[in-house]
């Protein structure tokens, strides 16, 4: 269980900021898989169980893409995919005969990761006026009780001092997946000492992970 560490003002603050933030992710997202970008279900949680932190339709196992955030503020995101939507967002992304090649299909969601989490990563960076980003992603395949005890020993590993998830859906071809961000101690002077004249308002950091995202891809398909 997760003690709420903020005024409610300050609670307020960071749910604005990691809105705005979800709304980067959904942006780098529909660029992607070239769809309408739907968050929905945006959070903060305080028990982190699966029953709390999965959409009720999960079934079967799920790939949980991990990444720890570094820098003046230190947060470890989650981005969880279902089976069923990790083969659609493949059949968006790869070329048919990459489909059955298992190296493959890891490095690209690793790379969506990446991608989405570097989004996430540069809104929170420039909003906070701090220095931020994520560290080598991983990926662990684990059924929901796994999940379960994985979450517990994340938890427990950390102070959490604000956890938060949200439902990204894409709008036409219904693949869905779901970002859970825990923040460790080091938000709460972040967050207490907030200047709002020093926030930066603006989109020039997308052009910087958008020719990255083209460099990923042509290196995979020419």
């Amino acid at each position: 269980m997760i003690q709420s560490k903020f005024s409610v003002e300050n609670s307020y603050l960071i749910n604005d900021i990691t809105n705005i933030a979800l709304g980067n992710v959904a942006t780098a997202l529909s660029k992607v898989l070239k769809d309408e970008i739907l968050v929905r279900n945006v959070q903060e949680v305080t028990d982190l169980k699966s029953d709390q932190l999965l959409r009720k339709d999960y079934k079967g196992d799920l790939f949980v893409l991990t990444t720890d955030i570094i820098g003046d503020m230190k947060a470890e995101t989650m981005l969880i995919i279902h089976k069923d939507d990790e083969q659609g967002i493949i059949e968006k992304i790869l070329p048919r005969t990459e489909w059955g090649k298992n190296e493959m299909r890891e490095a690209m969601l690793l790379e969506l990761d990446n991608i989405l989490i570097a989004a996430f990563v540069t809104k929170l960076a420039n909003l906070f006026n701090n220095t931020i980003y994520g560290h080598v992603p991983g990926v662990k395949e684990m059924t929901q009780e796994k999940f379960d005890a994985y979450i517990q020993e994340r938890e427990q590993g950390m102070t959490a001092s604000y956890a938060l998830r949200a439902e990204l859906g894409a709008f036409k071809s219904r693949i869905n997946m779901e970002l859970i961000c825990l923040f460790d101690e080091t938000l709460i002077p972040v967050v207490n000492s907030f200047d709002m004249e020093k926030a930066f308002v603006g989109h020039q950091e997308e052009s910087k992970g958008e020719d990255a995202k083209k460099g990923f891809f042509q290196s995979l398909f020419g």
